[in-house]
């Protein structure tokens, strides 16, 4: 005598169960994971920080203490990677030092700078800038007051990223895209993340004392 086998399968309860189960998983873990890609994201860009800033300070050491400036006078020119001549702004100065272009893209930044002359091309800039206050005019190591806690370079956005003002400017601001923070590098080459708030107007708000962070050589905000 034989026996009909009875399959049995999901109802349509149990399948929406199990896909409401599927989508809360889903909900939880994907901004785990998110975040987990930013993070690696922002220690390769520390990894690019660090090796700007012992750029920077091998540069001091070959240029009798003193940083490089900012921009570039009219006649100071600079070969780029891709072969054309242009102005010699901080990136260029530093170049010789890190020998690479991919140190000044941050993973986390959607504009890459193609090693040409181009600076105010927003689909080709550099990732980081430096402190204007600081570097707008020729400074020697001796100068500053507070080196460990004065910015020298940060995380940077707008079409201008190669430096960065105290006060907001749509052109040139530090950035927040690490985490709802920033790689900054300091006078005396080390570089560490901080927090960066953002204003009423979704401003970034740059760091200040209270965060350890000083922006003018004499040690003053």
């Amino acid at each position: 005598m034989s026996h009909l086998q009875l399959k049995k399968g999901f109802t349509l309860i149990e399948l929406l169960v199990v896909i409401a189960i599927i989508s809360i998983l889903a909900s939880i873990l994907f901004p785990v994971f998110a975040r987990a890609r930013e993070n690696a994201r922002r220690a390769s860009c520390m990894s690019n920080v660090r090796q700007i800033g012992l750029g920077f300070m091998q540069y001091t050491q070959d240029y009798d203490e003193m940083y490089p400036k900012i921009g570039a006078d009219a006649l100071d020119t600079a070969i780029y990677p891709n072969g054309s001549s242009g102005p010699n702004y901080w990136y260029m100065r530093i170049y010789p030092y890190v020998k690479s272009t991919q140190v000044f893209n941050c993973p986390s930044n959607d504009k890459k700078w193609t090693p040409t002359t181009r600076t105010v091309d927003v689909s080709s800039t550099v990732s980081y800038g430096t402190n204007w206050e600081l570097l707008s005019q020729p400074l020697s190591l001796a100068t500053i007051q507070k080196p460990s806690e004065t910015l020298m370079l940060a995380d940077s956005e707008g079409a201008v990223t190669y430096t960065i003002r105290k006060a907001w400017v749509s052109t040139r601001y530090i950035s927040d895209r690490h985490l709802n923070g920033a790689n900054l590098v300091f006078a005396d080459g080390h570089a560490k993340w901080k927090r960066i708030e953002r204003d009423s107007d979704n401003h970034t708000i740059t760091p200040k004392e209270t965060q350890g962070v000083y922006w003018f050589a004499d040690g003053t905000q």
